[in-house]
């Protein structure tokens, strides 16, 4: 579901949030970090809801004046939850610079059966809008799909402002009658063996600073999505908040509230309507 790619993007800001300059470390040693993480996650137009909860163990080499990770390698282990499907995510990521991450990730998607979870559509020119799967109810199938994603990311930062350019590639299998089927994450139709590449430009302004960790950062977003052999693109622009109000509060580590609201600029169901996500999050570390 578009959610989880917005969780995708707030987590992928360089160090989750960076420290003023004062607070210069002194030599860095390199360390090992665990962290356990919780998001849920909300959004309208299209209407879904999403439970995450992971971990990952992160081996950092180096580290930048701000304090944010220059140089890491990091493995980790996702589990999702909707009313439609669950997804199970492992992956690897690697960091070599301060500037670029690059991630591998394969994921294990189960469908309910309910939910508009599974849905199979005839030709790559079929509706999807709110009115054509309302009209599917009880067509769901209990299915399953496969999924692997290479997802570069590329940072620059200039004074205050954050530069975010993410890509996701991926080719993707289903277990259902299709030919087509409705992805819920990317709000498309894709076949069987079918690729997707979507790419989200997100540029974050520091609008406020706390003690340590917490952080206000607000902006314009703007992504495009092309599935692969329906031959369908949709762009969105929109506004992003990410605040972390502490760095630890009530035991969680860096609890976040984010949101995203925006404008469907291309869309075959959606042009020029509005849609919404929001979410909690928090860390855990061990």
């Amino acid at each position: 579901m578009t959610a989880f790619l917005f969780l995708v993007a707030t987590n992928a800001l360089p160090g989750n949030a960076a420290s003023t300059p004062e607070e210069e470390p002194a030599a860095f040693t390199p360390k090992v970090q665990t962290t356990l993480t919780a998001d849920l996650v909300a959004l309208r137009n299209p209407e879904g809801v999403m439970l995450f909860v992971g971990g990952y163990r992160r081996w950092i080499q180096d580290m930048t004046v701000e304090v944010i990770p220059s140089r890491y390698v990091q493995t980790g282990l996702g589990l999702g939850i909707s009313p439609a499907y669950a997804k199970a995510a492992v992956y690897g990521e690697w960091k070599p610079a301060v500037f670029v991450k690059l991630r591998l990730e394969y994921d294990y998607l189960r469908y309910f059966g309910r939910n508009a979870g599974l849905l199979s559509f005839p030709t790559k020119d079929s509706r999807f809008g709110k009115r054509e799967i309302d009209a599917l109810e009880d067509k769901e199938e209990m299915g399953s799909g496969q999924r692997i994603l290479f997802q570069p990311t590329l940072y620059a930062m200039a004074g205050s402002v954050i530069i975010c350019n993410q890509t996701d590639l991926f080719y993707v299998r289903y277990n259902g009658n299709g030919p087509y089927f409705l992805d819920r994450e990317y709000d498309t139709l894709l076949k069987d063996g079918d690729l997707l590449i979507a790419n989200r430009t997100q540029f974050l302004v520091q609008a406020w600073k706390g003690k340590g960790e917490a952080i206000l950062l607000t902006g314009p977003s703007y992504e495009i999505t092309h599935a692969g052999d329906a031959d369908i693109n949709r762009q969105r622009v929109g506004a992003l908040l990410y605040w972390v109000a502490r760095d630890i509060s009530w035991g969680m580590n860096r609890p976040r509230i984010y949101a995203l609201i925006g404008v469907n600029i291309q869309d075959r169901n959606r042009d020029g309507e509005m849609y919404l996500v929001l979410g909690f999050g928090t860390d855990f570390d061990l």
